[in-house]
């Protein structure tokens, strides 16, 4: 069977016709669509970006404690003002500490890395103290010098709970130590007022 000619250059023709109509639909999409973005009105408020204020890291017991409880962060004047409540623990010293990373899964704390302070900021080797009476403990502390986000701020960061006035800072894996509670830091949208 022998095809003819003048068909196979009428298909072919037809072929090429198509495809230019589709190469001249996309070009006038793209020239409308630009026209669109042209016609925004420059002085129109851009969406703002939704800046953090406040964060919580809520305490799970660690090294066999029953501690509960939580920590509100929340951007202050010069650096970080740190609330901290918890029970379930009797009277007693303790201390609260910032530390270096956010992963609270390990049974003594070890995972929370060491007590961290942010470049220019002296680590507070003692931590915060808080002195318990009753069966509930908080204490409120401004973190000069401390950012709530950024490359240096807590966000991310875990906050301790330490038994006892002092000791050691140092954990290793699978040691008990005297770290009792654990939180990451987080985002939140509540209020030091909805947790105390």
């Amino acid at each position: 069977m022998r095809s003819d000619p003048e068909l196979v250059t009428t298909t072919a023709i037809t072929r090429r016709i198509a495809v230019i109509r589709g190469i001249c639909l996309v070009s006038i999409g793209a020239v409308l669509l630009a026209a669109c973005e042209s016609t925004k009105d420059p002085a129109a408020p851009k969406a703002a970006k939704t800046e953090v204020t406040v964060a919580e890291a809520r305490f799970r017991p660690i090294g066999g404690s029953s501690l509960a409880g939580a920590a509100m962060l929340q951007a202050a004047d010069g650096g970080v003002q740190l609330k901290v409540n918890f029970n379930g623990r009797g009277p007693g010293r303790y201390r609260v500490m910032i530390h270096e990373t956010g992963n609270c899964s390990s049974p003594n704390g070890f995972s929370a890395g060491p007590p961290w302070a942010p470049p220019g900021v002296s680590l507070a080797e003692e931590g915060f103290p808080i002195l318990k009476n009753d069966d509930s403990a908080s204490n409120v502390v401004k973190l000069g010098g401390y950012k709530l986000t950024g490359p240096d701020g807590v966000m991310g960061r875990s906050v301790v709970v330490h038994e006892g006035g002092h000791g050691t800072i140092v954990a290793r894996p699978d040691v008990p130590n005297d770290r009792i509670g654990c939180g990451v830091i987080v985002p939140t949208t509540r209020t030091l007022l909805d947790l105390f």
